[in-house]
């Protein structure tokens, strides 16, 4: 992925139904990472990711730049 524009950082999500839970931060030096998603899965029915301020945000502000369903 591209770096994202300065004071902006890529943030994971769970999706918990309707609900985003945040599951870490990418770090913005660096264009290839694997990234381990913190917090358990529990039920989460997909992960998302989204452009946030630098540090992170309680919610998303943005669109996700990608959606992935994950299995029941």
């Amino acid at each position: 992925m591209e770096r994202p524009t300065r004071a902006k950082v890529y943030q994971l999500w769970f999706a918990d139904g309707t609900a985003m839970r945040s599951a870490g931060l990418m770090d913005p030096e660096r264009g290839d990472q694997t990234v381990l998603l913190r917090s358990p899965v529990d039920g989460a029915s997909g992960m998302g990711i989204t452009v946030e301020p630098a540090g992170g945000s309680r919610q998303p502000t943005s669109p996700p730049l990608a959606l992935m369903n994950l299995p029941a």
